[in-house]
């Protein structure tokens, strides 16, 4: 039973519920803002917001540490969410939707007004938005994603 209760304050403290982690009200603002470039990025902000939300992170892979994230955007289901992890050269935060680049692109448009231009037609059908978004390919779904590099900002070596 103390066990019980231990998990049900952990849920509590972390947006849980019996089925598991659910995203926070501020999701679709906070990280949907950030995919989008229109907020600053803030590794450490991201992955304390994310852990916060889903927990610890199920993968560190590519320069990132990668969260389950059952959640929706612009209406999307969005099955991960990563955030760069030290050793990547760019600050940047990404999601894989269960939609094609084309949905998603689409999906944003209709729900925000921001529209993406195809930039590369190849088998990426890479996007990007004119704040410096990005949507491509990843396997079967798409990724969206924001970029900045490290270097470019003052004060960091």
């Amino acid at each position: 039973m103390k066990n019980f209760h231990r998990a049900v304050l952990a849920c509590t403290l972390s947006f849980c519920t019996a089925a598991g982690a659910v995203a926070p009200p501020t999701f679709g603002i906070e990280v949907g803002n950030a995919l989008l470039c229109l907020n600053q990025l803030n590794s450490k902000y991201f992955f304390d917001y994310l852990q916060a939300a889903f927990g610890p992170p199920y993968k560190t892979e590519g320069g990132a540490y990668w969260f389950k994230a059952d959640s929706s955007i612009w209406g999307l289901q969005i099955t991960d969410v990563m955030v760069n992890d030290p050793s990547s050269p760019a600050d940047f935060i990404g999601a894989v939707v269960n939609a094609t680049p084309q949905k998603v692109a689409e999906a944003i448009s209709s729900s925000i007004g921001i529209r993406f231009t195809l930039t590369d037609a190849t088998t990426y059908s890479l996007r990007e938005s004119q704040a410096g978004s990005k949507i491509a390919y990843a396997d079967t779904k798409a990724k969206i994603y924001c970029a900045k590099s490290k270097f470019l900002v003052p004060g960091k070596p």
